[in-house]
């Protein structure tokens, strides 16, 4: 149920009309990971927010793609969302997006490097195996 080595990766435009695509992305590997109903829809709207305020936050034209990278673990799920240059992903902490996002994920973290930018978020299974 989820293998260290296993990454999942999909890039795509930065662009509202393919935010469905990343949430589409996010059940199907929770779900696959065994994650209860409640604890897919949390990963979905994390992933769902996220990226909204990814776009939200890029300059018009700069960030033309961004990278979600799913990290399936034991009884977890990591989910990076990248963006490429151009892009400054350190919103104000009262942002509803940002708040929304800690609400649904155990941890949330964001870097910002060389200008590039990462949201991470972790999500912990805690549902029982069988």
């Amino acid at each position: 149920m989820g293998d260290k080595n296993e990454m999942i990766e999909l890039s795509l435009p930065a662009n509202a009309a393919y935010v469905s695509a990343a949430r589409l992305t996010a059940s199907s590997i929770a779900n696959r990971l065994g994650f209860d109903i409640d604890e897919t829809e949390d990963v979905k709207a994390a992933v769902s927010e996220a990226c909204a305020m990814l776009i939200k936050l890029s300059p018009a034209g700069i960030v033309k793609h961004f990278k979600i990278i799913f990290s399936p673990g034991v009884k977890s799920l990591t989910v990076r969302i990248r963006a490429g240059h151009g892009i400054d992903l350190t919103p104000d902490e009262g942002e509803m997006s940002l708040i929304m996002i800690r609400a649904l994920m155990d941890t949330v973290e964001i870097s910002q490097s060389s200008g590039c930018a990462e949201l991470c978020m972790f999500k912990r299974h805690q549902g029982l195996f069988l």
